[in-house]
């Protein structure tokens, strides 16, 4: 008897075994909870409804650093899986071993999860992150600059400011989202960072660099004439950083600087106006006489001395070089020069102390815009005793005459020569039909006397 009833209690042992075992399949065990919600002894299909209720009143707020922004569920295009997530939760309870997990609490937070839109979510958190940022403070990295009132160059430490770092804002709101947290708390460790710290060694080297260009003082000279000064005021303008925190000179800069200063200095061709020893004022362009700064030789020039901090008087360097120089608008050659008057139809020379050694009346160019003789500042060209001129007209010879003395001054075209053909010179003759084909003629004798004092090299003014 006693056996069968021990069959029996055993038997029926088994029985309410199996069935809390089969009642927990499907079936969450007490202690059971999801974050706040207790689900103690609720079935999968119910604790599905609960969360699905959950999921569709979530919102996610994202807020710190003067940035505010909230989503729903609905914005951030959220969905719950409800069967995965729950059965997720389920399985970590074994309900065949009921009698051990009734005395254990289960938290399933971890496993609530959901899926969204991750396209979706990223779009509108970097949008709004942009709009944020359009009217926040940049950062700004550790740099270089000059302080005028200590007359040196001195590291500026970076600024982080209060724009937003996009990437980490969306990644917090990302995880957030997917575990279904309802606050992100944005620190200052969100913020845009510089990407150069006052801490970099290379910052320390650039200022030794800048200190050094910045005792560059060379003065510009041209003829003995002070033109320009590169000095610590005009070098740390064009101190900038390069890529790998160098200390380098913007080349943009001391291109317009060098531009600036040769079209202030170069007069090749331009309007030059000064007395002449009988006190005539003229005014004169043109020509190819004149001084021309040589860019590309300055440009080394000062670069090579503001690297090494050079003081001194430099020479600009000049392509072309007049004989004296006083600074643009006036007077570029010397006291020695031959002076053509268009006007007075005169010509005049004068020698090294600027007497007046020798001058004649003149037949210019015919003034029909094709024989006029040209204006301006020229050289001499070499001389030659005797010449044959010959003139053409297209392809077709138009003259060819001998003279005793040919004294050209626009290439080996035009210039002085006698001209015994002329019945007269001077006052209106060329423009009265006597005109010549650009040349200016002369005399025979006085022509002779010139070709004896003149020089190839001697500067030939020929103005109105």
């Amino acid at each position: 008897m006693i056996g069968i009833g021990l069959a029996v209690l055993a038997s029926l042992l088994l029985v309410a075994y199996v069935g809390v075992a089969v009642y927990f399949t499907g079936r969450f065990m007490p202690n059971s909870t999801v974050g706040d919600m207790d689900v103690s002894l609720m079935s999968s299909s119910e604790v599905q409804e609960r969360l699905g209720e959950v999921i569709d009143s979530y919102e996610l707020s994202i807020e710190g650093q003067g940035f505010d922004l909230v989503l729903s569920a609905s914005d951030a295009g959220v969905f719950f899986d409800g069967p995965a997530v729950v059965g997720d939760m389920l399985a970590d309870s074994n309900p065949w071993a009921w009698p051990f997990e009734l005395g254990r609490e289960h938290d399933e937070t971890d496993k609530l999860v959901a899926r969204y839109s991750e396209a979706g979510l990223e779009e509108l958190v970097r949008d709004a992150v942009e709009d944020f940022n359009a009217t926040a403070v940049a950062p700004e990295n550790a740099t270089v600059s000059y302080d005028e009132s200590a007359g040196s160059f001195s590291i500026v430490p970076e600024q982080i400011g209060t724009a937003l770092d996009a990437e980490a804002v969306v990644k917090a709101a990302d995880e957030a989202l997917a575990n279904l947290e309802e606050h992100v708390s944005l620190t200052e460790s969100y913020l845009l960072q510089p990407s150069v710290f006052e801490s970099d060694e290379r910052l320390a080297k650039a200022v030794d660099e800048a200190n050094t260009m910045i005792k560059t003082d060379l003065v510009l000279q041209m003829s003995g004439m002070t033109v320009g000064e590169v000095n610590a005021e005009l070098v740390s303008q064009w101190v900038s950083l390069d890529g790998d925190l160098n200390a380098a000179l913007d080349e943009g800069a001391l291109s317009a600087w060098l531009d600036e200063l040769a079209s202030r200095c170069d007069t090749v061709g331009t309007e030059r106006t000064y007395t002449r020893a009988d006190g005539k004022e003229v005014t004169v362009s043109g020509g190819v006489y004149g001084w021309s700064v040589d860019r590309e030789t300055l440009l080394s020039t000062v670069k090579d001395g503001v690297k090494s901090g050079r003081a001194g008087a430099v020479d600009v360097p000049c392509s072309t070089t007049g004989t004296a120089y006083n600074g643009a608008g006036a007077r570029d050659w010397g006291d020695r020069y031959l002076d053509i008057d268009l006007s007075e139809q005169h010509v005049r020379f004068y020698d090294e102390s600027g007497g007046l050694v020798w001058e004649s009346d003149c037949v210019t160019g015919t003034p029909n815009g094709e024989h006029d003789t040209p204006s301006g500042v020229y050289w001499l060209n070499q001389k030659q005793s005797p010449s044959t001129l010959i003139g053409y007209s297209g392809n077709t010879k138009i003259y060819e005459t001998e003279v005793q003395y040919w004294m050209p001054f626009v290439g080996n075209a035009i210039g002085l020569h006698d001209a015994d053909w002329q019945p007269n010179f001077g006052g209106t003759m060329y423009k009265d039909g006597y005109g010549s084909h650009g040349c200016v003629n002369l005399p025979s004798s006085k022509a002779a006397e010139l070709y004896g004092l003149i020089e190839g090299g001697d500067v030939v003014v020929c103005h109105w």
